[in-house]
């Protein structure tokens, strides 16, 4: 442990002076589809719903949502409002992976322990991000999927719609609409 503690200040002093020259020298520079991103970095207020069965009514509410870049690279997006009566929070970080040439993101909030990881694509004719997300389901433990797909209406409005994932009969429906206003 005190190698590792001694260590540690010289393998720190090594990595971050090599790191910084690369973030100089735009060894990775922005892509436009990172700059996409910031179209997002704001706050807004949106009006949820939630489905909890698809025959059922939607569980109607408002939630706000604020997005701000890390760098060039990451939007992080904190979300809050409520479902029913409970208070609901989440955390994202989007990214977008020049090697893969796909959106990726990470996605956890306070009604499941686990964290949901997501890759997508962005079709700019439709100003439509789509992320399919892979997390556990909370009742049954087991892997499965989600749809996400976020459309931007204008400049001052969004919507998000996700979906479930598809039953034994293969369909799946939608899970939850949030239709967002920018706060000016």
């Amino acid at each position: 442990m005190i190698r590792l503690a001694v260590r540690l200040p010289a393998m720190l002093a090594a990595l971050v002076p090599a790191a910084l020259a690369v973030a100089q020298s735009g060894m990775v520079p922005a892509s436009p589809a990172h700059k996409q991103m910031a179209r997002d970095v704001g706050q807004w207020e949106g009006e949820f719903k939630m489905w909890m069965d698809p025959a059922a009514d939607p569980i109607v509410s408002k939630a706000t949502e604020t997005s701000k870049m890390l760098g060039d690279y990451w939007l992080q997006t904190e979300f809050s409002g409520e479902i029913g009566d409970q208070k609901f929070a989440g955390r994202g970080m989007l990214g977008y992976d020049p090697e893969s040439k796909k959106f990726v993101g990470t996605w956890c909030d306070t009604m499941t322990p686990y964290m949901s990881i997501g890759e997508g694509e962005y079709d700019v004719a439709k100003h439509a991000l789509t992320m399919t997300y892979k997390a556990r389901d909370p009742m049954t433990r087991e892997m499965q999927s989600s749809k996400m797909v976020t459309t931007f209406v204008d400049d001052d409005t969004k919507q998000a719609v996700m979906y479930s994932a598809p039953d034994d009969a293969g369909k799946s429906w939608k899970m939850m609409e949030i239709t967002y206003k920018r706060k000016k």
